[in-house]
């Protein structure tokens, strides 16, 4: 198309109302976004002013500021306020913080609608481990000479390289300082699937993951074989007499045509090897005596699952090899549902089953067929009932919007002990260490409700209710074995 037929165009012209557009609302956003992290910049002024608040409040003398007591009592507002979760405000804070005291030029470009927020953050991020000022201010210059040109992506591996040029030294003793931070974590990605994400040294991960591709094109080469002897077979098998292969090892040969083959992908034999080489091997180079290194490989994984009765009864479980199992057996009636991993998400009956055969401990909870809140709960080697309902009924810390297992949970008294609350169920819930603190120690109060409701009142007055996950069931209109009544037919179209 030519420039005269382009210009003509009626496509091309809503096209370029319509970029236009768009580049004015990025704008107003850019805006937008650099209005409130001025807003969040002023957050850390009203931690410090609520801290001499409460010390005036409490008396000479005391210590406020070991606890953040006046910190978590204000990012708990705004997080509730705005459904956000408290890490998420002080991240929003850092950042905002960042931004106004370092690259406050980066901010006002944003302000502007010259810079998107996402370039900004990203020289932000970037840019924060220079401490000379002036080096960071060259650092700034070049940044926002370049940020124009390429994606938040591409100005993130150009902007690396930057900090590196500039500053050599500090990026040695970063380099030094990001190992000693190594981990491994797990987190829900959807269901039935989860990610596991290991921090390690650069030249570690490089060579996990070529390790795992090499592992995984061997095992592809064996199953093209493989696919290539049983092709053979088959064709043999079709030629006529005069062609037929010999009867000589034709039992060997017909074990070969049996074989089966490895229709897997690529990256599906990459993740099954990496499950395999940690549920299975030993660490061979941890342990400093023969004893150590027997005790590291005796151990097993061990998994919570949450089974619906009726998954375990519709059929016969088979025997899964190694790990430890703490199943969890939900008795109500007729339950309908699946399994799961309790924080993770949903898991396969079939893998649910293979775990319930080889169980060493089991925990009944039985649940209010309405509600589904767990009314009683039992174990083989009994620990503390109470402990065991509340973890099954809560799941997790009860402040809104904290997601921390109910395992890493104090029990807390709603209406505490020493005021005379009973140590009993209806006033027990559990809440995370951070938030425990912040409840005892600060303007936030809680009430609890029969069903293990709590309503939660901020330092502002606001209210905020939690409830029992296990009080969230979807119903099905027409259970399993019923018959559905036929839909009727649909009405014709009034066109």
């Amino acid at each position: 198309m030519d420039e005269s037929s382009s210009q003509s165009s009626p496509v091309v012209a809503e096209l370029d109302r319509l970029v236009g557009y768009l580049a004015g609302v990025r704008a107003r956003a850019a805006a937008t976004f650099a209005a409130e992290t001025f807003f969040f910049a002023h957050v850390a002024d009203l931690v410090s002013r609520r801290d001499a608040e409460r010390a005036a409040r409490a008396g000479a003398g005391a210590v406020v500021d070991a606890t953040q007591l006046g910190m978590r009592e204000v990012y708990a507002e705004i997080a509730a306020a705005l459904h956000l979760s408290e890490l998420q405000v002080a991240r929003r804070v850092s950042d905002a913080t960042v931004l106004v005291s370092r690259f406050a030029e980066t901010l006002y470009r944003v302000s502007d609608g010259v810079l998107s927020p996402q370039h900004a953050q990203v020289i932000a991020d970037t840019g924060t481990v220079i401490d000379d000022p002036d080096l960071r201010a060259e650092y700034e210059r070049h940044a926002l000479t370049i940020a124009d040109e390429l994606t938040p992506a591409q100005l993130k591996d150009a902007l690396t390289a930057l900090v590196s040029r500039l500053d050599p030294d500090g990026t040695r003793e970063r380099i030094r300082d990001a190992v000693t931070r190594r981990k491994v974590t797990v987190r829900p990605l959807e269901p039935g699937l989860s990610r596991v994400t290991a921090d390690v040294p650069t030249v570690h991960g490089v060579g996990i993951v070529n390790r795992l591709r090499d592992m995984a094109t061997e095992l592809a080469a064996q199953n093209q074989a493989d696919a290539d002897t049983a092709a053979v077979h088959e064709d043999a098998g079709d030629a006529g007499p005069a062609e037929a292969a010999p009867a000589v090892g034709s039992d060997a040969d017909a074990d070969e045509s049996d074989a089966v083959v490895d229709e897997r992908t690529q990256g599906q034999v990459m993740a099954d090897i990496f499950c395999d080489l940690l549920l299975t091997a030993a660490p061979a180079g941890h342990g400093t005596t023969d004893q150590h290194q027997a005790a590291l490989a005796a151990i097993r994984p061990t998994v919570h699952v949450t089974i619906p009765a009726g998954t375990l009864t519709t059929t016969a479980a088979s025997s899964l090899a190694g790990g430890t199992f703490t199943g969890t057996a939900e008795c109500a009636g007729s339950a309908i549902g699946v399994a799961e991993v309790p924080g993770y998400g949903p898991v396969d009956d079939t893998t649910a089953r293979h775990l319930a055969a080889t169980a060493d401990v089991w925990i009944r909870v039985f649940t209010h067929p309405t509600s589904g809140v767990p009314v009683t709960v039992d174990r083989y080697r009994p620990t503390t009932r109470q402990r065991l309902h509340l973890e099954a009924r809560d799941q997790h810390c009860r402040f809104p919007g904290c997601r921390r297992p109910a395992t890493h949970c104090d029990l807390d008294h709603t209406t505490p002990a020493a005021t005379g609350g009973p140590t009993s169920l209806q006033n027990l819930a559990c809440l995370c260490p951070r938030h425990h603190t912040l409840k005892h120690h600060t303007d936030w109060h809680v009430r609890q409700h029969p069903g293990g409701i709590l309503t939660w009142t901020s330092p502002t007055r606001r209210v905020h209710t939690t409830r029992p996950p296990g009080t969230i069931h979807f119903h099905p209109e027409h259970p399993p074995g019923t018959e559905r009544e036929p839909a009727p037919e649909p009405e014709p179209a009034p066109f």
